[in-house]
């Protein structure tokens, strides 16, 4: 429509028909290759119908116009091609990210919402853009000695941390289901990573294990920040003795791990978080408040709680976070059940009689 305007308005020696070339040009960069070949075909009549003293006998008109045809006619080509090659790339993309996906997915597998009277919710962000996870891991477990949850970060970022996390997960997996005791789980998973790990990799975690038939849970903190406990409208950090991060069992502080006994009453919330978290930033350098935006949104029920922090998370940075968030809330929603742990192997009896 612009060349055919021109062709009116403009003055004689103004000839704008060269910019027909870029019409199929443009178009290739968005469209389909059948929709780049339709907008070739139009600039070529549109370069007919405006131009029609080209076939009047002028043959330096007729010339500048064959060659602004075939340089339309070239590019038009050229960009089906590319088109076509995007299109492939393109799916070839989609299939490689759906593995990505399913990939990731494995690794940090959706937490249950309810398990018996406890129920889970967790949010996760991960800092690395196209990324769903990142050097941040969380894992809940149903064990016969009870729910085991883990939350962890690992050092480092990038695809080493993703590593590094997908270790920690698959050593915190099968140490929960056959350690007896929390604090033989957080050693198992410290002997594993230390074998697995390097000199200098470590990954700070908090493991807790929930016991329906008693009133207190245990918590194992190895260099992690604090769990927090939102409990009536206020909201406490549970205090539990610091020990070494995991990966480090070749260090004496980490062959004794001490477990915290916390008292878990119906109706309380206990969060565990990641220093993504409390260490994120604004412009002038302000640190998040967890624990005060705990507080203010302490009367919704757990996952709206984790919505409304998230949400002031990303307005408190802008919109991108510098290092992976993740935030994993444990609630007790009724009265204790009496339940009985497993007993030892029996032996076999011989003469029944």
């Amino acid at each position: 429509m612009a060349v055919l305007l021109s062709r009116v308005l403009a003055p004689p020696y103004l000839d704008m028909h060269a910019v027909l070339i870029a019409v199929p040009a443009v178009v290739a960069m968005a469209y389909r290759p059948w929709m780049t070949a339709a907008a070739g075909a139009v600039a070529l009549i549109t370069r007919v119908l405006s131009r029609p003293e080209i076939y009047s006998g002028d043959y330096a008109e007729y010339k500048n116009s064959t060659g602004v045809s075939a340089a339309i006619l070239i590019v038009t080509l050229f960009g089906c091609w590319v088109g076509w090659e995007r299109r492939r790339q393109d799916a070839r993309l989609h299939r490689v990210q759906s593995v990505a996906e399913v990939a990731q997915r494995a690794l940090l597998r959706p937490v249950p919402r309810k398990i018996g009277r406890f129920g889970f919710a967790v949010r996760y962000r991960a800092a690395a853009e196209e990324a769903s996870i990142g050097g941040d891991l969380y894992e809940v477990l149903e064990t016969p000695y009870g729910v085991r949850v883990l939350l962890g970060d690992v050092r480092g970022k990038g695809l080493e941390a993703v590593d590094m996390a997908a270790r920690t997960l698959g050593a915190f997996r099968e140490a929960a289901y056959d350690a007896p005791t929390l604090s033989e789980v957080g050693t198992r998973v410290d002997h594993s990573l230390n074998r697995q790990l390097g000199s200098e990799d470590f990954v700070t975690a908090v493991m807790v294990e929930l016991s329906p038939g008693e009133s207190t849970m245990q918590v194992l903190a190895c260099g992690h920040p604090s769990p927090l406990l939102v409990r009536g409208g206020t909201v406490g950090e549970v205090i539990a003795e610091a020990g070494l991060p995991l990966g480090m069992g070749l260090l004496p502080a980490a062959t004794g791990r001490s477990v915290e006994q916390v008292r878990f009453r119906p109706g309380d919330v206990l969060l565990l978080h990641t220093d993504g978290v409390t260490e994120a930033r604004d412009t002038s350098g302000t640190f998040y408040a967890l624990a005060q935006q705990l507080a203010v949104h302490a009367h919704n029920d757990a996952a709206a709680m984790l919505d409304a922090v998230e949400q002031g998370l990303l307005a408190h940075v802008g919109g991108k976070l510098e290092d992976d968030a993740a935030m994993l809330a444990v609630t007790l929603t009724g009265p204790l059940m009496k339940v009985v742990k497993p007993a030892g192997i029996l032996e076999p009896l011989h003469n029944p009689a």
